[in-house]
């Protein structure tokens, strides 16, 4: 008799990432969540992912509370995820329902499920804190309301940290260097609506195609990109003569330390003339694939460095980290020590 197969083995020499935000972050793929548990990594932290009997997706520690088998060998019974090790079952909530191998379930008996959201083709979990403290993403490109579009799926894995991933698009002097956009690049930040949010817009009065594609005199006009970011997922727009071509949503996933899934969506617009053509749309994916390799190369070997050497150039970056640490453990633990230190301070 041949063993039963095993399903998923997440690693186990796991460390936390550093630098871990509060926020949402993707476990899964929608269409990849079914009545099979299947296992993930998020932030250091190995749980799975599976749907009730009325199909609400649910995020779970990956072992069972019992005697720590893994929960995905296991399967969906009447709604109710039920270990293989001891039929143990949890529903939807993480309260254990039944032990059929037990005289009583012990008093308390739970498995620790973590908030979630299904939406835009994804299961996301909220990671750092015990209640998420912002909504998750609202792209409504891809809802059922959005004009015609053509889009695509990406996903790539790096070694670079999740904040590395989104302060790219803040950094200024990269754009002319790693990918060629040349011109009078400007960086002006929107104004702030909300504590989890940041905005930013980086334009060009003209972006040059090299020769021979270029065949419109002062190039293609002008273009601006759209920032809006939180600690843990972005949306950018790419904008030609104040005319959307591009629209963003890209999600950073932060596996273990040093190791991040960074993906998403691209939508681009359906429209009249050259830039709505699908000969277009397929030479922007080229390019953004062909970008983001050439970012994940930098990233591959790049390390953190003391943040003590910068250029007035280097804002962007600057002012996202400032904004990322307001989000991590590291800051929330640097406040407790600053109030307690004011406290003994004002006792003494």
């Amino acid at each position: 008799m041949s063993p039963a197969p095993v399903r998923g083995r997440p690693p186990r020499d796991l460390e936390a990432p550093r630098d871990l935000a509060r926020g949402w972050y993707v476990a899964e793929r929608s269409t990849r969540v079914g009545r099979r548990p299947r296992p993930a990594v998020v932030a250091g932290t190995e749980v799975v992912v599976w749907r009730t009997g009325d199909g609400a997706a649910v995020v779970m520690d990956r072992f069972c509370p019992h005697q720590g088998a893994a929960l995905e060998l296991g399967r969906v019974v009447d709604g109710d995820l039920r270990c293989a090790f001891h039929h143990w079952r949890f529903d939807g909530e993480g309260t254990c329902v039944a032990a059929p191998s037990t005289r009583r379930v012990p008093r308390g008996t739970t498995a620790r499920v973590h908030p979630s959201w299904e939406g835009l083709g994804y299961v996301w979990t909220w990671r750092g804190s015990a209640e998420p403290e912002y909504p998750p993403p609202d792209f409504p490109h891809l809802g059922p309301a959005a004009p015609a579009h053509r889009r695509y799926r990406f996903a790539f894995d790096t070694n670079a940290t999740a904040r590395r991933v989104l302060e790219n698009g803040f950094d200024l002097p990269h754009f002319p260097v790693v990918h060629g956009i040349a011109g009078d690049l400007r960086l002006t930040w929107d104004a702030e609506e909300n504590k989890h949010t940041m905005g930013a817009r980086i334009t060009t009065d003209s972006i040059a195609l090299p020769a021979p594609l270029d065949r419109r005199p002062g190039g293609l006009g002008r273009l601006c990109l759209h920032l809006r970011s939180t600690p843990s997922y972005q949306v950018l727009t790419f904008e030609l003569d104040d005319r959307p071509v591009a629209h963003e949503l890209l999600a950073v996933t932060p596996v273990a330390r040093d190791r991040t899934t960074m993906h998403g969506w691209t939508v681009v617009p359906r429209a009249g003339g050259l830039l709505g053509s699908a000969p277009v749309f397929w030479a922007y994916r080229l390019q953004h694939w062909w970008g983001t390799r050439a970012d994940l190369r930098i990233y591959r070997d790049a390390e953190e460095t003391d943040g003590s050497i910068n250029t007035p150039d280097d804002e962007g970056v600057l002012r996202f980290r400032q904004f990322h640490r307001h989000w991590t453990g590291a800051a929330m633990r640097d406040t407790t020590r600053e109030r307690r230190r004011i406290d003994e301070g004002k006792s003494g």
